[in-house]
């Protein structure tokens, strides 16, 4: 019997060096039922060109070459075209272990979930394998889906690792030039969503380079962090009021982690003063929450000491919280 076709989304800006490693793992899927979409979003190198190989290499491959408009905007290009009744995002710099598709597709569909996710493998070489270990599967509502992305669990926002219900993007897209667009649209999926599965399996090879958006150096498109987050803290609190705590402890945690990443400058005073007031909006109800962490919890009152010693503690934090 004829499996459902599945998109795959690759938006691709500049990445010559890595696009072979991730289009031939997604090529190379045990699942071969693919549409694989790939967003030439005005790549100034060579990737668009590479990109037109491949159409003449697999007939499963299409093509979109379109100006420069940053990864939501090339994601929403895809979506507005795509076939398959399920769809994937991977990162042109990452790639795919060969049954990640099929993994997450049986999730999916044993489980009738409306979003399937595995675990993410971060690698800085290309050597790295996968480690093999026990089958553990999570269940989840969207209530406590939302729960564990507030407290940083094992349901992430990253829109990679993910498998999706194609239905759940009918009037939902990513917002255009915005940073952690993940963030900004993941609670909405899940209102939607009767139910997620949540598979332990590292299927997704995540390749951490030093220039990728999440490592630069400070931007002011980072603010968009608080933005986001208080926009979701406002939606979550009125669909599900018993998370407040939650989302307040999330609140603060992006405060303080946006604090750390502004430099100490004149020029960047507005910033650390957006900063420091999340932090203080939110640090006492993280303090009262038992479910925050007692870690998060300590980091908390020191802020309460002033701001030198949230900045001596950034360190610290860069090595406990992740995003």
């Amino acid at each position: 019997m004829q499996r459902p076709l599945i998109s795959v989304i690759v938006p691709v800006y500049n990445v010559e060096e890595f696009l072979n490693r991730c289009v031939d793992s997604i090529i190379r899927q045990t699942y071969q039922e693919l549409e694989i979409i790939l967003v030439d979003d005005g790549s100034t190198d060579n990737s668009g060109a590479l990109c037109d190989e491949y159409v003449q290499k697999d007939s499963r491959i299409v093509v979109i070459h379109k100006e420069n408009g940053g990864l939501s905007d090339a994601r929403n290009a895809a979506i507005e075209i795509m076939k398959g009744e399920f769809v994937a995002y991977v990162d042109s710099d990452d790639y795919l272990a060969d049954d990640y598709i099929e993994y997450m597709y049986n999730l999916l569909i044993s489980e009738n979930a409306d979003i399937s996710a595995c675990a993410i493998k971060t690698v800085c070489d290309y050597t790295e394998q996968l480690g093999v270990i026990k089958e553990k599967i999570v269940i989840y509502d969207a209530y406590e889906a939302l729960k564990a992305i507030l407290y940083q669990g094992c349901f992430v926002p990253s829109a990679c690792c993910k498998l999706y219900k194609k239905e759940l993007f009918e009037d939902i897209r990513y917002p255009k030039g915005m940073y952690y667009e993940d963030m900004a649209i993941i609670y909405k999926l899940l209102d939607k969503c009767q139910k997620v599965v949540i598979g332990n399996q590292q299927k997704y090879y995540y390749y951490q380079r030093a220039n990728s958006i999440m490592n630069e150096s400070f931007n002011p498109k980072k603010m968009h962090r608080i933005q986001i987050v208080n926009e979701l803290k406002k939606h979550v609190d009125n669909r599900y009021p018993e998370l407040k705590k939650a989302t307040s402890a999330r609140c603060f945690k992006v405060g303080l982690l946006t604090y750390q990443e502004i430099p100490y400058k004149k020029q960047y005073r507005e910033y650390i003063d957006t900063a420091w007031k999340q932090i203080q909006e939110y640090r006492w109800e993280t303090i009262k929450n038992n479910e925050a962490g007692i870690l998060l919890r300590l980091i908390a009152i020191s802020t309460f000491l002033g701001k030198r010693v949230v900045s001596i503690l950034g360190d610290l934090q860069a090595i406990i919280f992740k995003n």
